[in-house]
């Protein structure tokens, strides 16, 4: 398998970020410097060096809260006009706080003038951020390797995360392939050109400005490929397999690339010992902390719940834990009492007529999964982890998804990465969809990854649920790739749900 490294944002995104943070600093000194000149701006900025550190962070949290990386909003700079304004106000209620608390205040001055010099510096970026993508300023220029219809996948993933800024500058075809096949490939005018095949690949790359490879075929298929890339590795083009690029762009697993192989590999950059007994450690103080602000809101939560329908405050329902060890989970109800008496168990969709007025509400903030603080606490649950599901349910989607067990290795979260980057299941194939998700995440299993989800999930019980969509989807993957067609026409990654099966369908109260 070839390896890519990834960053927590894609490659322009993040290079936007660090300009951002390059902004805050300066304009907030030159804030300093214009309110109280040189000499005393400069003895002011080090006596409150460290809030100053404090505010760097606290921005761009608040950059990515209030959407300001959203891809799009970052297509049009007027779209960022209100996202910056709230950005920059959460900005200042967030270091506010800290510099206050710290007995450090900073002059109102300073404040008014920090922050409209932020806001034009925002609008600004965000401008020149456009203007370079749209002409292909800092993109990777990638080139191909596979048949027409591989590249077209690639396509297809590159084309649904432009923000990333991957370029495809043409397609290398397998050697095995027919004169009469790369003649059948040749694309329309101003679409991907076919360059040629394996021979010639070094003239090809010569040719061709190319920073990375993306190798689509196997080595099972191409035999000599490794000895055709090694000279171009010493001359310093990047390699990446598809497997690679998927998680890079999409931040997920194409469930039809794993094997046992893959899942090896996985579990050997996730299973050290220190990483789970930390992230043990964090999630019983996490929960212990977050029980403070939710005892103010379960008790009107609760009340609204009582007097929105007849039935129980609580929802019980026995879920499959870590290493497939069942226990009971908590949430608040959000459905009418016996809503599965007529219909049976099905999915949950947005529009469900089971749920009430009130559980749509504590649903699209997230606040019905509250009372799960205890099932932290307990060892059954983690802060952040794949969603627990229930046991017959598990039992029937291993069936029909592969490596679906995979997920029972990791503690079950109340949210996690499939949760902050696909809305609810309503299908088998967003269930798998899911799964690609929770691969990804079960591989990269991080604390610094657990911090990008519960940002992302403040986000989503700021704003309400958010709906983001990756890379090819699980249903297409399983049901198969479309007709052939030529490569560089537009071609949607949009998802395709599976029919939903009756003996497969979930229960209301799931997420």
């Amino acid at each position: 398998m070839f390896t890519s490294r990834s960053s927590s944002l894609p490659h322009n995104k993040l290079i936007l970020a660090i300009a951002d943070l390059a902004c805050i600093a300066g304009t907030l000194f030159l804030a300093v410097l214009v309110r109280l000149g040189w000499n005393a701006g400069l003895a002011y900025a080090q006596d409150r060096a460290s809030g100053f550190v404090v505010v760097s962070i606290a921005f761009p949290i608040a950059f990515y809260v209030g959407g300001l990386y959203d891809t799009g909003r970052l297509r049009s700079p007027a779209s960022s006009f209100l996202p910056a304004a709230f950005s920059i106000g959460l900005g200042m209620l967030l270091s506010g706080a800290w510099l206050y608390l710290t007995w450090s205040p900073v002059g109102r001055g300073i404040v008014l003038v920090f922050s409209a010099a932020l806001f034009a510096a925002v609008l600004v970026l965000r401008f020149a951020y456009v203007q370079a993508a749209r002409n292909g300023v800092l993109s990777v220029r990638c080139l191909v390797i596979g048949t027409r219809e591989q590249a077209m996948r690639v396509l297809v993933l590159v084309r649904a995360h432009p923000d990333a800024g991957r370029k495809i500058v043409g397609l290398v075809h397998c050697r095995e392939s027919r004169p009469a096949d790369l003649r059948a490939a040749q694309p329309d005018e101003g679409e991907l050109a076919v360059l040629g095949n394996l021979d010639a690949l070094e003239e090809i790359v010569a040719a061709h400005p190319v920073d990375r490879i993306v190798i689509a075929t196997t080595l099972r298929e191409e035999p000599v490929l490794l000895r055709r890339l090694r000279p171009l590795r010493y001359r310093g083009v990047g390699l990446v397999d598809l497997m690679s690029l998927y998680e890079e762009l999409a931040r997920e697993i194409p469930i039809d690339q794993v094997d046992d192989v893959w899942l090896f590999d996985a579990a050997t950059m996730n299973s050290r010992v220190h990483i789970r007994r930390l992230k043990r450690v964090t999630d019983v103080i996490g929960a212990l902390v977050l029980l403070v602000p939710a005892m103010l809101v379960l008790p009107l939560a609760a009340l609204a719940v009582k007097l929105g329908s007849r039935g129980p405050v609580l929802f019980r329902q026995e879920r499959v834990g870590l290493g497939s060890k069942p226990f009971m989970v908590l949430k608040l109800r959000t459905m009418f009492e016996d809503a599965e008496e007529a219909t049976g168990p099905v999915w949950s969709t947005d529009e469900d007529p089971r749920i009430t007025a009130v559980g749509r509400l504590l649903r699209k903030f997230r606040v019905d999964e509250l009372p799960q603080l205890v099932n932290v606490l307990c060892g059954d649950m983690s802060l952040v982890g794949p969603r627990p599901e229930r046991p017959v349910f598990v039992e029937k989607l291993e069936q029909v998804a592969p490596f679906y067990s995979e997920r029972l290795f990791v503690r079950p979260g109340i949210t996690g990465w499939a949760q902050v980057m696909a809305p609810y299941a309503s299908t088998v194939g967003d269930s798998v969809r899911k799964l690609q998700f929770d691969l990804y995440y079960a591989k990269h299993l991080s604390l610094s990854l657990d911090v990008l989800i519960l940002i992302k999930t403040a986000k989503t019980m700021l704003f309400g649920r958010e709906r983001v969509q990756g890379g090819l989807t699980a249903g297409r993957q399983l049901e198969g790739m479309p007709e052939p067609m030529h490569i560089g026409r537009t071609a949607s990654a949009a998802a395709v749900p599976a029919p939903a099966s009756p003996q497969l369908q979930d229960s209301g109260e799931v997420a």
